[in-house]
């Protein structure tokens, strides 16, 4: 079984929105897309244990919840072999789910099947609202059998509570981003005790073993030769004073089951070294057990043909990038299914692109879109191949800000996150340069940049093209706004220019920048007028030596940087339809009536 999908309504920060799953799904997103919700929001319906803390008024949204106020969780369930209700009397049957049907195409529930391709799925919910006489938050999980149902928690409300025994045949674990891994191979985690009994441990019985020894041991403390008269004078002041015998016993717990299951603490070592709790070793290895011993449990429930579905929450954060990609590949291998959150590009570059998944939450409504809507083709062109695959981890930079920036091509990406470099080394309080945390950039190949906008404009909701002022960038432009559904922001520079010209620009703050030793020795022009020809000849072009010592150059020249921040800041406030500030670049609307092209004016400041 798997979960195909999750609508979540007023919970914490998601006001609304739905996200589909694939076997191997990655969640990826800026800080407060919503990422950890949908992950606790599948603990709180799936979870057998205590996932998520106690809900409070602050898990509403709005953090502020009347009378009437819901969150409502919905899952829908595939996975049933057969695709037929009777098969599954265990789950579809009188006092159970009612079968339902989605259409693998279009994610569409529907009580009756219409195509062979719909699969059988049931749906399960969770419902918590604030009782404002208790102040309590009261929740209900439940079978929903129709979307419009009454409000479980009416007073005529009639639903069927989802039994445990179905919670733990879906098999969910998950791993959390906070983690007390360092005890997680002992007996007092509950993931530990299941896996032993898994395999036929008893881990009550081992534990009161243990238990009745720390009792009894062999050799007591208080019989230590250089303790005991210590002890004998304890022991005849408490007589005196009490009037009775309590002799004082030094043991290592409190010698009871919870007492034993604190104290368990995993030790490891190498060869003959004294053994060292999990806790003084690096975090690596502290990390590694607990995943470890949830792959070995995983693996053990798929052979025995049993649900093993997995979340884990940024899985960077413990783990070095080598032992993230193993990792990965060793999820797809156990799981029947397997929900990761990441902000790692690292981590986002090992699914296939149809497997990565935007998040984008504009004010509570949540979008979900798949970086790919399936897997990448064979015959792919190499553009597209370098997009989502060669320079994936560029491109899931670059769609996780909030706007995103495709350019001409990959020398003028990588132009632009040189200054975005300098801005971000040279930038103070008094001049915050909001392009470097707002704006992604794409590497565009091959001046395909409207066939980049087409691959991106269903993935991300604020694309801006950036274009040269030349004649084959008013091509591109024309292109671009006579689709059908164009960009609503087209950037171009100046008439004839190029990223090379803006370069020159931003260097004529400063000449002296033409002096350095090292880019002397490049045979750099001393004529500013002659740069952008020596930089757009041959080799130059796409010599990112050359482009990173210029940068350096540029970053120890107030005036050159002032330039470079006042740029990137009218190109961030494009590509977020902001105010721009200052008279740099101007704008008309497109007859399209669908795209505003700004242009940069032929006089920059300073020329």
């Amino acid at each position: 079984m798997h979960i195909h999908s999750i609508e979540i309504e007023g919970f914490r920060g998601i006001k609304s929105g739905k996200v589909t799953f694939g076997d191997f799904t990655v969640l990826i997103g800026p800080n407060n897309s919503g990422k950890t919700t949908i992950i606790e929001s599948l603990a709180l319906l799936f979870g057998r244990d205590r996932l998520v803390r106690t809900l409070t008024e602050h898990d509403f949204y709005g953090s502020a919840p009347k009378a009437a106020d819901r969150i409502k969780i919905i899952a829908t369930i595939s996975g049933f072999p057969g695709n037929d209700p009777a098969l599954w009397s265990d789950w579809f049957r009188a006092g159970r789910a009612v079968p339902k049907w989605v259409n693998p195409a279009n994610s569409n529930v529907s009580a009756i099947k219409q195509s062979d391709e719909d699969m059988l799925v049931c749906q399960m919910a969770f419902c918590a609202r604030f009782d404002q006489a208790n102040l309590e938050v009261e929740s209900v999980r439940y079978f929903l059998d129709d979307i419009e149902q009454d409000d479980p928690f009416a007073d005529d409300a009639s639903i069927t509570q989802v039994p445990l025994s179905l919670i733990k045949e879906m098999g969910f674990f998950l791993v959390p981003a906070s983690r007390t891994w360092d005890r997680m191979i002992s007996f007092g985690s509950e993931l530990f005790r299941r896996a032993v009994t898994y395999v036929g441990g008893k881990p009550a019985e081992a534990v009161l073993e243990e238990r009745d020894r720390l009792r009894n041991p062999e050799t007591p403390l208080e019989n230590d030769e250089k303790m005991k008269p210590l002890v004998d004078e304890v022991n005849k002041d408490i007589l005196s004073l009490l009037g009775r015998q309590m002799e004082l016993k030094l043991r290592l717990t409190a010698t009871d089951s919870e007492g034993v299951l604190e104290s368990v603490i995993p030790h490891f070592s190498e060869g003959e070294q004294v053994p060292l709790p999990s806790r003084r070793h690096g975090n690596g290895l502290i990390s590694l057990q607990t995943l470890i011993l949830l792959m070995r449990f995983g693996s053990m429930r798929t052979k025995n043909g049993e649900n093993f579905l997995m979340c884990i929450e940024e899985p960077e954060l413990h783990i070095p990038p080598p032992q993230q990609r193993r990792l990965l590949h060793l999820m797809q291998k156990h799981a029947s299914q397997t929900i990761i959150t990441t902000h790692s590009p690292t981590v986002a570059a090992v699914p296939s692109p149809h497997q990565l998944v935007l998040l984008v939450n504009k004010s509570g409504n949540l979008s979900a879109s798949p970086l790919l809507p399936k897997p990448l083709s064979t015959d792919a062109t190499s553009p597209r191949r370098g997009l989502f695959l060669s320079d994936r981890d560029a491109t899931v930079t670059a769609i996780m800000n909030p706007a995103v920036i495709i350019p001409e091509g990959k020398t003028d990406a990588g132009w632009l996150r040189l200054l975005a470099r300098i801005a971000d080394i040279t930038s103070s309080e008094e001049n915050v340069v909001s392009f470097t945390h707002e704006v992604g950039v794409i590497p565009t190949k091959d001046s395909r940049i409207a066939d980049v906008f087409d691959d991106l404009r269903e993935v991300h909701p604020m694309l801006t093209c950036l274009i040269d002022g030349d004649t084959q960038g008013n091509t591109y432009v024309g292109a671009l706004v006579a689709k059908e559904e164009p960009p609503a922001r087209v950037i171009t520079w100046p008439t004839g220019w190029t990223i090379e010209h803006v370069v020159a620009w931003i260097i004529g703050a400063d000449t002296g920048v033409l002096q350095d030793s090292e880019l002397v020795s490049y045979g750099i022009p001393a004529n500013i007028d002659d740069l952008p020809a020596f930089l757009s000849r041959g080799n130059h072009k796409a010599d990112e030596v050359l482009h990173g010592l210029i940068a350096d150059a540029i970053s120890d020249k107030p005036t050159c940087c002032a330039r470079v921040s006042h740029l990137l800041n009218v190109i961030a406030s494009i590509a977020m339809d902001r105010n721009v500030p200052g008279n740099m670049a101007t704008s008309v609307a497109n007859q399209n009536g669908k795209t505003i092209i700004w242009t940069f004016n032929d006089a920059f400041p300073g020329i």
